[in-house]
């Protein structure tokens, strides 16, 4: 039994090693390099790798959009190929974190522009990459876009700003010592000397094709230079050498650079006698030409389209026949290129039909992903307004409780104060209505209508005034008169026998207030106490039970007096009690 379960672990190790293996492996195929790879052997499989890379976000978007770039550059897609760029491109601008890469595709759009004979266009991003560069310090993509910009020049027949853009471009080059530098200055030398023989500057392209074998010779011995590198460079340098010799007058020196182009190992090859064939048409030797077109089309048979570089070898057998008088050599030929041209006209028809449907198909899913994506946002931004009303609704309610929590505090704190107060109060009035019951059958003494003179001052007066003015608050409170909304002090006056101002300096000098403020003073007193002994009086009753007809002015008075509202005091007092 117990070398079963060791059996079951270690199948249980396997196969988790397999899976972690499986989804390794699986992961690897999601990558730059692996995709760089596979995209020249199978394009559409690299395509699919990159819509699973983006569905599963194993790649940045940039990366997928800058390999699918190159794929369908690859294919001729040209248009295709530019989108993906251009998509890559405004990624990388937007977020800013890639300068190197933003540097990549704008040299990318500025060769795809140049490619689609968008000259302005291409143009316009090599300016743009070119500030990019000198900002990057990158001599080398500063290089490739002064050369580009040249190009577009020379193709907009501003010829001489194009060659002084070829210019500058090559002498940023000239003296670096690094392979890539050298490799590129070969390539300028090339593109440079072959627009100069299309312009027929013959004496132009030999002084820059002597140049160019100048730095060939230089990379020599270099152990960072290939030999078939270095073959081939060679080859493309003597097969123009040697015809711009020959056309230039110099026979045997275009005879001795036609024979180290022999010497070559890519003259071997059906593109090296291809290109060999303009110096043997210039020398006549038109046999030698059709004996080498021969190769390169039996290569050319073997791919699984024709292209223009088909039709150009066919156009110089035409000549060499042409050439030798075969002139039904050249109708065959001659009708071989229509039908050639027509099926290449209907191919890239058909292509380009492809090509927009795809990209009609790119459009209207990005279009699908923005509004999803638009959604989503409508959706996030919705959540997150939600939570935050909810957030700062829950704040305000924590700030309601809290502050309803002190109001509390401090109405109880209110309330026992008051409470106590009252007890005073209630204790002061039993010992004044006792006082008052020794004394009671004694009527208010003589006091006279008229106002003496200089009674302000009198202090016999203010005595009087204190013992009528505590045997008249004896009678209010014992009679309730106060209770009474229709109490006057014209009545009360007469009850004293005092005139008006007397009675209203005897009522100031007693209570601090007026009449109106020491009856209410009194009401508060009789709808606090009913507040506490019957709290299930309502508030209306319970003011009009106190003489105060008016609820806004039973709240004011209440809140002035207390500092809290009558429900307030109301809830505190039950609080109390419990």
């Amino acid at each position: 039994m117990r070398h079963f379960y060791i059996c079951l672990l270690l199948l249980g190790f396997l196969s988790v090693s397999a899976l972690a293996s499986g989804d390794k492996g699986t992961k690897d195929i999601y990558t730059e390099q692996y995709i760089t790879d596979i995209y020249m052997d199978e394009p559409k499989r690299a395509l699919q790798l990159l819509d699973e890379a983006e569905t599963k976000q194993a790649l940045p978007i940039y990366k997928v959009d800058d390999l699918r770039s190159m794929v369908y550059s690859y294919l001729y897609q040209d248009k295709s190929a530019f989108h993906y760029a251009r998509r890559a491109y405004v990624h990388d601008s937007i977020s800013g974190n890639h300068p190197d890469h933003l540097l990549k595709m704008t040299i990318t759009l500025a060769d795809i522009s140049h490619t689609l004979s968008e000259y302005k266009e291409s143009n316009r991003y090599a300016v743009e990459g070119l500030e990019l560069a000198r900002r990057l310090d990158d001599r080398q993509s500063e290089c490739k876009l002064l050369f580009c910009m040249g190009e577009n020049k020379w193709m907009l027949s501003l010829k001489e700003e194009g060659y002084e853009l070829f210019d500058k471009a090559i002498a940023l080059l000239d003296g670096r010592k690094d392979k890539l530098s050298k490799s590129m200055l070969s390539y300028f030398y090339g593109v440079k000397m072959g627009y100069l023989i299309n312009d027929n500057r013959l004496e132009d392209a030999l002084q820059v094709g002597l140049q160019r074998e100048k730095l060939l010779d230089g990379m020599k011995g270099n152990p960072e230079v290939r030999e078939a590198f270095l073959d081939q460079q060679y080859g493309y340098v003597y097969s123009k050498l040697s015809r711009i010799c020959h056309l230039l007058g110099d026979v045997e020196r275009g005879k001795e650079y036609h024979k180290k182009y022999q010497s070559t190992h890519v003259y071997n090859t059906p593109a090296g006698k291809r290109d060999a064939t303009p110096y043997l048409f210039v020398t006549k030797q038109y046999q030698a030409v059709i004996d080498h077109c021969r190769d390169f089309k039996e290569l050319m048979r073997q791919q699984d389209t024709l292209n223009t570089q088909y039709v150009g070898v066919l156009q110089r057998e035409i000549d060499a026949y042409l050439a030798l008088k075969d002139y039904e050599k050249v109708a065959a030929l001659r009708a071989s290129i229509l039908s050639i041209t027509d099926s290449i006209y209907r191919r890239d028809k058909t292509n380009a039909a492809l090509e927009l449907d795809n990209l009609y198909e790119v459009n209207e899913k990005e279009a699908r992903i923005a509004e999803q994506a638009f959604q989503l946002t409508i959706r996030t931004i919705t959540l997150v307004f939600i939570f935050c009303v909810s957030l700062l609704s829950l704040f305000f309610l924590w700030r309601m409780w809290l502050q309803n929590r002190k109001i509390k505090c401090k109405n109880q704190v209110l309330v026992q104060r008051i409470n106590e107060q009252m007890s005073m109060q209630t204790e002061m009035n039993r010992l004044q209505a006792d006082a008052e019951r020794m004394s009671e059958g004694q009527p208010f003494p003589e006091t006279g209508q008229t106002e003496p003179e200089a009674s302000d001052g009198n202090e016999e007066e203010a005595q009087m005034n204190k013992m009528i003015f505590g045997k008249l608050d004896y009678i209010i409170k014992r009679d309730n008169l106060y209770l009474s909304a229709d109490i006057s002090r014209e009545e009360l006056a007469r009850m004293v026998k005092m005139n008006n101002t007397r009675f209203a300096r005897m009522i100031k000098e007693n209570t601090d207030t007026n009449l109106n403020g020491y009856l209410n003073d009194l009401r508060l007193n009789y709808a606090m106490h009913l507040l506490k002994e019957h709290p299930e009086y309502t508030l209306r009753a319970i003011a009009e039970a106190s003489g105060i007809n008016s609820m806004p002015t039973f709240h004011q008075l209440f809140k002035a007096r207390t500092g809290m509202t009558p429900s307030e005091f109301k809830n505190a007092e039950k609080e109390l009690k419990k």
